[in-house]
């Protein structure tokens, strides 16, 4: 009877194991594509390629991009470790019959994925005249992303137990469409920052967008502190946070960032240097914060003191020497 309930007791602990939810290998991804021309087909959808977020600009072609008279495509790039970089061009591409004075696109496209850090830049620019109908596409797009795994314990919650966590994101940058909008020609820039938890919902963390004659929003608003904005222009940064989302202490859960900037006529995106997972808040059941955590990531990176990138740490080595020498100039002065 023992032995037999031991196999029983077995059983159920290997049940129990085969259901816990399997999780994704941390990964790295990129996407660019510029899509421009006067093609022959009249509808578009988004590009499955950016499925995952929130904006998704309809540039592709239906009956395909190359089978209804456009240029370019969709480029993508995965890896386990970083950093992830990619560009791409396009151009000059002609708009429309040459008779017309259609002008011509060229554009680009700048990723850059790292865990806990993203980049991405769309540049694109229409010279010679201005397209001359409806199905001229003239586009370009980058995005970025990171998928991780994390745990949290604490020696004040314990195991097992329900909690939550928001994320804390740095991003500054610039969105720029000057001039004024034209029949078949407007310009405009979105940026956007996505995080989904697990399988859940992607909640969209922020979106910049700048369009030529109207004056620049983030999330649907006036730009925060931080940033300065024009008609058509839009810099600068400041911090940006998730909804509370759940998690269970001493479990792993995956999580997924992506950024992504999108240009369109004669427009620029670029936020291709700074948009930093710069901190998380971790709550317990009631919403208390806990402040007293250790968290581990599956990529082994560190998100709670994350080491500063290559560019920030000269940066920030260059700084303590001027303070050295400005220091030792003030003791010789004083000599």
């Amino acid at each position: 009877m023992k032995l037999s309930r031991l196999y029983g007791s077995l059983a159920i602990i290997a049940a129990c194991g085969s259901a816990l939810p399997a999780h994704a290998v941390p990964s790295l991804g990129t996407v660019n594509g510029i899509v421009a021309g006067d093609g022959s087909c009249g509808s578009w959808a988004p590009a499955a390629e950016l499925s995952f977020f929130t904006f998704r600009p309809p540039n592709v072609a239906v009956g395909g991009i190359t089978a209804c008279g456009y240029s370019g495509g969709y480029r993508t790039q995965t890896a386990t470790t970083g950093p992830l970089t990619q560009h791409d061009s396009l151009g000059p591409v002609i708009l429309g019959p040459t008779a017309s004075s259609p002008g011509y696109y060229s554009g680009t496209a700048d990723s850059r994925a790292g865990y806990g850090s993203l980049g991405a830049g769309s540049h694109s620019d229409i010279t010679g005249g201005l397209p001359q109908s409806g199905s001229a596409l003239y586009e370009s797009v980058a995005a970025a992303s990171f998928s991780d795994t994390l745990t949290a314990t604490s020696p004040l919650v314990a195991s097992m137990s329900a909690g939550s966590v928001r994320y804390q994101f740095s991003i500054d940058g610039s969105l720029t469409a000057l001039g004024a909008p034209a029949a078949f020609f407007f310009g405009e820039t979105y940026a956007v920052l996505d995080v989904q938890q697990g399988s859940g919902p992607v909640y969209e963390v922020m979106n910049a967008h700048a369009r030529r004659g109207d004056p620049p929003t983030i999330r649907n608003s006036p730009p925060p502190a931080g940033w300065t904005s024009s008609t058509g222009s839009l810099s600068g940064g400041s911090v940006f946070y998730s909804l509370d989302l759940p998690i269970v202490w001493g479990t792993p859960w995956d999580v997924t960032v992506g950024l992504l900037a999108w240009s369109y006529g004669t427009a620029d995106a670029q936020l291709l240097h700074t948009a930093t997972l710069s901190g998380l808040e971790l709550f317990d059941a009631t919403g208390n914060p806990v402040t007293d955590f250790n968290l581990s990531s599956a990529s082994g990176t560190d998100y709670v003191s994350p080491v500063p990138e290559p560019g920030s740490a000269t940066l920030l080595l260059a700084g303590i020497a001027l303070l050295a020498w400005r220091e030792r100039g003030s003791r010789e002065s004083r000599r």
